[in-house]
């Protein structure tokens, strides 16, 4: 198993990948890990929309499970033990690995169902580590020092609003990943002081964006979805793009 806190700083979501091929799965897969993206979420809390084809496009791309970390968000509607031990074993099935990386929980299920179900799955070798969908932190903020995450997930509109809120955003612990899901939106599309700067660094508005939020001091992982090498290439080129540090700070500004 890997080491802690190692996950790669853009994290895949293939729900959209159901769309294509077994064949263009496996490409995609190997494209990821060429552009250093190495971490694969499964978020059944916003979609179902995901089959055993998955795990058996990995199984047969030739990776090795020591190169990627999978992470997986068991859904919402668990409240039992035995709902939780029994939707992760499928994840796995779905997945066709022996463990998961890391566990994202949405505390919906009592605390103690919690602490009971994840200590099992440790146990048993079928998790790493433990995270938390922060919108619904607060059922389990008491028992915070029991059920210590080693990671945070929480989405993201990609909205001027938004971007200005995260100006006074500080790093969480070392010991801590925090991960994004950003919302698609179209205003970036027309906003004029957006899309010059956006040309000065030979981006599309909504890469400058992706760019300033991975070089935000905060660290962000973030998540993309898309089923095209297109969009992989699109999130890589904006993550090996440095915004100047006057842009850096200005750009929330002018939204």
């Amino acid at each position: 198993m890997r080491q802690r806190n190692s996950y790669s700083r853009i994290v895949q979501d293939p729900v959209q990948w159901e769309e294509v091929s077994k064949g263009k799965k496996i490409q995609l897969f190997h494209h990821c890990i060429e552009k250093g993206i190495s971490t694969f979420l499964v978020d059944l809390s916003s979609s179902a929309s995901y089959s055993h084809d998955l795990g058996t496009a990995f199984s047969e791309s030739g990776l090795s499970r020591d190169q990627v970390q999978l992470i997986a968000c068991p859904g919402r509607e668990l409240r039992e033990e035995e709902e939780i031990l029994t939707r992760v074993e499928k994840i796995l099935d779905l997945l066709d690995t022996d463990y998961l990386d890391l566990l994202l929980l949405d505390f919906e299920a009592p605390a103690d169902v919690l602490l009971n179900s994840t200590e099992k799955l440790r146990a048993r070798g079928k998790i790493v580590e433990l995270g938390i969908l922060k919108k619904n932190f607060g059922e389990l903020r008491d028992t915070s020092e029991k059920f210590p995450a080693s990671a945070t997930i929480s989405t993201f509109s990609f909205t001027p609003a938004a971007f200005k809120s995260l100006t006074l955003a500080e790093p969480a612990s070392s010991e801590t990943t925090q991960m994004i899901i950003p919302e698609s939106s179209t205003w970036e599309n027309e906003h004029k002081e957006l899309k010059l700067l956006a040309q000065k660094y030979e981006l599309r508005p909504k890469e400058l964006l992706f760019s300033w939020l991975l070089q935000h001091r905060a660290q962000y992982h973030t998540v993309i979805k898309g089923n095209t090498e297109t969009g992989i290439d699109s999130a890589y080129k904006a993550f090996h793009t440095s915004l100047i540090e006057e842009d850096f700070e200005n750009l929330p500004k002018k939204l």
